[in-house]
């Protein structure tokens, strides 16, 4: 058997009054009614939603909360989109090894945020109760966003116990 994985990409909107937010969190709505559907089925399932969801979900996930105010990743309509997949049984495996603060996933090239150390954590592994039990380490790994060209989120990585189920 092998472990199943839902890489994802939620659009980022980029403004909180444009006609496509709909859209974002109609995407989140549409994950969390179909991940309570799958996790009362089989409660055993071993699913982890891994990807960019361009939401930080608490001010923690944010450099400043005051550099968000009024803009997306932050309103509230989209932390209560993320937080109904986390309420629908999906939890976050990652926050758990990696609290320090200024833990981040993200940062912005034009303004040499990473430089700076101003970003976001937007990237997530959400995994079914049943896989997040066997979740025993997790890391983001900063130190592949510092090489040439790479990516401007840095890899999200979690290891689980006894390997694919």
């Amino acid at each position: 058997h092998g472990l199943p994985i839902w890489s994802l990409y939620v659009p980022n909107r980029r403004v909180l009054a444009g006609p496509h937010l709909g859209s974002k969190l109609g995407c989140r709505d549409a994950l969390a009614t179909a991940g309570r559907g799958w996790l009362a089925a089989q409660p055993d399932a071993q699913i982890a939603l891994l990807g960019d969801w361009n939401i930080a979900p608490t001010d923690a996930d944010v450099w400043s909360v005051a550099s968000y105010e009024g803009r997306t990743h932050t309103s509230p309509r989209e932390r209560a989109a993320f937080q109904a997949v986390v309420d629908a049984g999906f939890s976050d495996v990652v926050r758990p090894h990696t609290n320090e603060p200024g833990t981040f996933t993200y940062w912005d090239y034009t303004q040499l945020r990473f430089q700076k150390r101003q970003g976001m954590r937007i990237d997530f592994a959400l995994c079914s109760p049943a896989l997040a039990r066997r979740v025993v380490g997790a890391a983001i790994d900063r130190e592949e966003r510092k090489g040439k060209g790479a990516s401007d989120h840095a890899p999200v990585v979690f290891e689980v116990e006894g390997g694919a189920a």
